[in-house]
């Protein structure tokens, strides 16, 4: 067995080594008592703290996987479809239109770290647990100094807006595969044939499994052109698919340009980084989870050891790698990605994934939703869809969802911001494309305002006609004649405040029958616990949709409120029996 440790707040020293287990990080190892083995094993995560606050999160692992030989994953057995030598990558276009579709397919990691040749080969069987596969943005950072000696790259034929790739930075990214003991590498540009639309959609419809089942994911924030620095920006937290290239692997490291060598950085709390072995230019790689984490203090300090606080360290530098200070947006993003790993395989998970989706951007609108599907255990056929085509797949991917027994999380992920025009269900954000993040509104008030889950919310389906018809105590409302609510809480049993402070009140319609407007109780708010961010109690923390009828008898949603848990109680709601709410979700 082995206990992953990560450690969430600064760990005083006076503590160290009374803990077992594995640090996340790979920096610590201590023993355990086999009475202490026996009472873990019940449990898959645990939380230790200590009198000064520290706290550690451990995930339980028995007999973790390592990459494994054997006949499906022996490299040797997989036939080679592509072995081009190096110095010939940068003289054209590579190209697979010869190679069949509907395959695997993965680069031979050492030949290329060598700088030998680029080797593809194919297999039918996913070889679990035996790659790397790469997460990065396809426009990435420039090239520095580009008309002043610059590297060698290669292109992909048929790969339309995506940057140049550096051979260096790859051949840095085939060397930290290998050091962490995976001879393949999947590479989307590269592994998929990138003119051939049947093949995309096969592809597209086992990128979860493809990323699930790498024994690690090397994730370069600033694209394949270069390495970044981790004082430099980029842009890799607001794009679609790095959502689930985040979240699907089971472990996940940052590659980034470094010259500190193996070493701790000092932030929120102490963050290992390990030098790639063999790279001539400087390369380091660390957890993602804990560089999440310690990107909430933006700068570190450098030092050579974690126990001697007698060394020398380097100076305050930026830490802008994945959370910018010029990006709108981005510490919105960091927080619910964190969220949604911290709650990965649990409830709450989905909400989490639904609100870092609805402000991330793609150069094909439907990939929002392709990005996604497979974190709900969905697969939908890209092929049909067109490109611009996201709100179809948006209602394909939730008619699923709701078809296998899930529930409408998708529902008030961002309450403030106002419902779609065509897609009511959701927020406005998902009928915009590219610019999203200037309609976040107030960046300080988002982030600290979302550091929830939806828990309980409704279940339904869709029907043919496009409406999300879903299963939720419902009542009427009125707007409140004391007009509107301060920000505060403790109006009465029987009041909401909507995200604009108005007031509504809860209305007993004689007869028994709710008439419109309708509010909805879609769920109870429930806060983030990872350790990350602080925590508050907060009494409104039911959270309620704002239902309006149209001139044509329709419905859609007018927006959401939240209120105490008194206001459930209150006489005019559903209570003995389900009441189907039939909301318009296209018209």
């Amino acid at each position: 067995m082995v206990l992953r440790l990560t450690k969430v707040w600064g760990c005083h020293r006076s503590h160290r080594g009374k803990v077992a287990g594995q640090r996340q990080d790979g920096s610590h190892s201590h023993r355990i008592t086999a009475q202490h083995l026996s009472r873990i094993r019940q449990c898959q995560r645990f939380v230790f703290s200590t009198s000064n606050t520290s706290s550690f999160y451990f995930d339980i692992m028995e007999n973790p996987e390592k990459p494994a030989g054997g006949q499906a994953n022996d490299l040797h057995s997989m036939p080679c479809v592509l072995k081009l030598p190096f110095e010939s990558l940068s003289t054209a276009p590579i190209s697979l239109d010869q190679v069949p579709a509907a395959r695997y397919r993965f680069i031979d990691a050492k030949p290329f770290a060598n700088g030998s040749y680029l080797r593809v080969v194919e297999t039918d069987i996913l070889p679990k647990n035996r790659y790397a596969a790469i997460s990065y943005v396809w426009k990435g950072v420039p090239p520095l100094n580009p008309t002043a000696n610059p590297p060698p790259t290669m292109t992909i034929k048929s790969a339309f807006n995506a940057d140049p790739i550096s051979l260096p930075a790859l051949r840095t990214a085939c060397r930290a595969a290998l050091q962490l003991e995976c001879p393949l590498l999947w590479l989307d540009g590269l592994c998929i044939k990138q003119g051939d639309e049947d093949d995309k959609a096969w592809q597209i419809q086992r990128m979860f499994s493809i990323y699930e089942h790498c024994h690690v994911c090397l994730i370069l924030p600033g694209g394949l052109s270069r390495l970044v620095a981790l004082e430099e920006e980029t842009n890799w937290v607001s794009r679609a698919w790095t959502l689930q290239e985040a979240i699907a692997p089971p472990r996940c490291k940052v590659l980034f340009s470094w010259t500190h060598g193996t070493c701790y950085l000092e932030s929120l709390f102490y963050l290992h980084v390990e030098q790639v072995e063999g790279d001539e230019s400087g390369a380091g790689m660390t957890e993602l989870v804990s560089l999440l984490a310690a990107s909430s203090r933006a700068t570190y300090l450098v030092t050579k050891s974690e126990d001697d606080p007698t060394q020398e360290k380097k100076q305050m530098l930026e830490m802008n790698l994945i959370v910018g200070d010029k990006r709108p947006g981005d510490r919105v993003q960091r927080n619910a990605l964190i969220g949604a790993l911290d709650l990965k395989g649990k409830e709450g998970m989905a909400s989490a994934i639904w609100r870092a989706a609805m402000m991330r951007v793609a150069y094909r609108p439907v990939d929002m939703i392709l990005s996604i599907m497979g974190m709900f255990g969905v697969s939908l056929d890209a092929r049909q869809f067109e490109h611009d085509d996201r709100l179809k797949a948006a209602l394909a991917l939730m008619r699923e969802i709701l078809a296998r027994g899930g529930r409408a999380e998708w529902l008030g992920v961002i309450p403030s911001l106002p419902p779609g025009k065509v897609f009511s269900t959701a927020p406005n954000i998902l009928e915009l494309g590219e610019g999203v993040e200037a309609h976040l509104g107030d960046e300080d008030a988002m982030e600290n305002g979302l550091l929830w889950w939806l828990q309980g919310a409704p279940t339904g389906f869709v029907d043919e006609d496009g409406y999300v018809n879903v299963t939720a105590p419902v009542a009427s409302v009125i707007v409140s004649a004391s007009g509107e609510s301060e920000n505060t809480t403790g109006k009465g049993a029987h009041s909401i405040r909507d995200h604009g402070h108005q007031q509504w009140d809860i209305i007993d319609v004689q007869g028994g029958s709710s008439l419109p407007p309708y509010v909805v109780h879609i769920g109870e708010k429930k806060n983030y616990l990872n350790g990350s961010y602080p925590t508050w109690s907060d009494p409104e923390n039911n959270l309620f949709m704002l239902v309006e009828q149209e001139s044509n008898g329709g419905l859609r949603v007018a927006g959401y409120a939240v209120g105490t848990a008194q206001v459930l109680s209150s006489s005019g709601w559903s209570t003995n029996e389900t009441i189907r709410v039939k909301i318009r979700s296209v018209y």
